[in-house]
C-alpha cells in the first residue's frame, strides 16, 4: 500500500511531473493553485510535492482544537487559513496579508476548498493608516522589514493590531511575516491568546531579535513546546491551570 505522503508517492509524483500539469495540488486535504502568475516555479514545486508551509501545517494540525479562534498574520495564498477553516469552521478563522496582489490567489484557494474565512488585505501594526511594504518577486519573501534591493516598495493599508485582536479575541495566532514577528509580539495584547505558531527569521532580525521576541513571550507566561518545533517554526503555549492547551 502506498501512503499518500510517503516516499514512494513522492517518487511517483516526481516521475509524473514532466507529463502531468494539474491546476491544483492537495496539501493536507487543501487544494492549492499551481497555475497563477504569482505562483513561481519554485513555489509551484513546493506546492506540488506537498512541502508548502509544511512545518507550520504540521504544528497546526497537532494543536488546533474545535474551540479555537485563529488569527493568521501573513496569510500568503491562504493555505493555513483554509486548512483551519476546514477543521473548525470558516467563522472562527481570520487571516491577513499586506500584499494586495495575493487577494486574488487567496480567493481562488478558498473557492477551491469551499471555505470562507474572513480575509483582509492589510498590515497589522500600531495605529491605522498607511505604511510601506516591500514586494519581492517570490511573494513569500515580501516584508515590511527587509528590502532585498530587488523589491518593489508599495504603500498599503495598516489596521490597528490591538483593535483587531480585541474585535476577534483570537486564541491561536499563526504568524509568518518575514522578520516582523519581533515587533508584532512586542506590540500585541495577547491576553486572549493561548497558542502561537510563528516562523522565525534570524536572517532578517538576527538571533538577538529572536531572543528578544521569545523573552517577550516568556514574560507573558508562554512556554516553548519542544515536542513540535519544526526547525525555524516554533510553537508556544500558555499554561491553562495545570495543563497545556
Amino acid at each position: 500500500m502506498i501512503r499518500k505522503n510517503g516516499r514512494t508517492a513522492r517518487r511517483l509524483r516526481k516521475l509524473a511531473r514532466p507529463f502531468y500539469s494539474p491546476d491544483y495540488a492537495d496539501n493536507l486535504g487543501v487544494l492549492l493553485p499551481l497555475k497563477h502568475p504569482l505562483i513561481t516555479p519554485g513555489i509551484a514545486r513546493e506546492i506540488y510535492f506537498g512541502d508548502y508551509e509544511k512545518k507550520e501545517a504540521t504544528i497546526v494540525s497537532r494543536r488546533l482544537e474545535a474551540n479555537d479562534v485563529v488569527m493568521e498574520v501573513g496569510a500568503g495564498i491562504g493555505f493555513l487559513s483554509a486548512f483551519c477553516a476546514k477543521q473548525i469552521g470558516s467563522d472562527r478563522v481570520f487571516a491577513y496579508d499586506a500584499n494586495p496582489a495575493l487577494a486574488e490567489v487567496v480567493a481562488q484557494t478558498y473557492a477551491a476548498n469551499n471555505v470562507h474565512p474572513a480575509f483582509r488585505t492589510a498590515m497589522l501594526g500600531k495605529g491605522a493608516g498607511k505604511t510601506r511594504f516591500f514586494v519581492e518577486q517570490e511573494f513569500w519573501a515580501s516584508s515590511a522589514n527587509h528590502d532585498s534591493g530587488k523589491a518593489q516598495a508599495i504603500e498599503v493599508d495598516q489596521i490597528d493590531l490591538n483593535e483587531e485582536i480585541a474585535r476577534i479575541r483570537p486564541t491561536f495566532m499563526i504568524v509568518d511575516i518575514e522578520g516582523g514577528e519581533g515587533d508584532l509580539f512586542a506590540l500585541a495584547d495577547l491576553s486572549s491568546v493561548s497558542k502561537i505558531c510563528v516562523e522565525t527569521h534570524a536572517s532578517v532580525i538576527g538571533n538577538d531579535g529572536i531572543t528578544n521576541m521569545l523573552t517577550t513571550l516568556f514574560q507573558q507566561g508562554f512556554c516553548l513546546d519542544l515536542g513540535v518545533i519544526q526547525k525555524y517554526v516554533l510553537y508556544l503555549y500558555r499554561l491553562q491551570g495545570n495543563r497545556a492547551p
